[in-house]
């Protein structure tokens, strides 16, 4: 059996996720987790999955499409996928707080592939590939992922680390 990442969305109406899970299962995938972003755009629900090794991304992305999701996104998983994200978050904050990594090491574990550069002036915001974050040292943190499409939760995920480190380098300074 192989993990896999799947990140489509789901029209958030009655019975929607109940077809999309059906037609995993009908190709013999075990859904391990599900976290759900909502968006403008509907539901957009990232599992993590098991499925037969000879099961390809194309024929999960064809299974996610028969299921009614739109725009699916398949990355192969480790291991590391089967930390629930509440532990996996804390873990991260708990590594800030004691300086055992520093904000951008923190941010690019958080939010998974992602490219992240400083520049010296910026405003806060996102978009669907990136988010601009005020670093609490000066300046401005861009992080940029081309996939999948940042999600309102993410960025308000990362907006909170960021804080995180903030109050961690006052109480340092003082």
């Amino acid at each position: 059996m192989a993990l896999w990442r799947i990140r489509a969305t789901v029209d958030d109406r009655p019975g929607f996720l109940s077809v999309l899970t059906a037609s995993l299962a009908l190709r013999k995938v075990n859904i391990l987790s599900v976290q759900v972003h909502t968006t403008e755009a509907g539901a957009v629900d990232d599992f993590l999955v098991e499925a037969p090794d000879d099961l390809t991304a194309a024929a999960l992305a064809e299974a996610v499409q028969r299921g009614r999701g739109r725009d699916p996104w398949i990355a192969p998983a480790d291991v590391r996928g089967l930390i629930d994200e509440p532990t996996r978050v804390l873990a991260l904050a708990t590594k800030v707080l004691d300086g055992g990594c520093d904000l951008e090491e923190a941010l690019a574990a958080l939010l998974g592939d992602c490219d992240i550069s400083w520049r010296s002036s910026g405003a806060g915001g996102f978009t669907a590939t990136g988010m601009q974050l005020e670093d609490p040292a000066g300046g401005t943190l861009y992080v940029r992922r081309p996939a999948p499409e940042f999600t309102p939760a993410e960025y308000a995920r990362a907006q909170a680390l960021v804080e995180l480190a903030r109050v961690a380098s006052r109480r340092t300074a003082s």
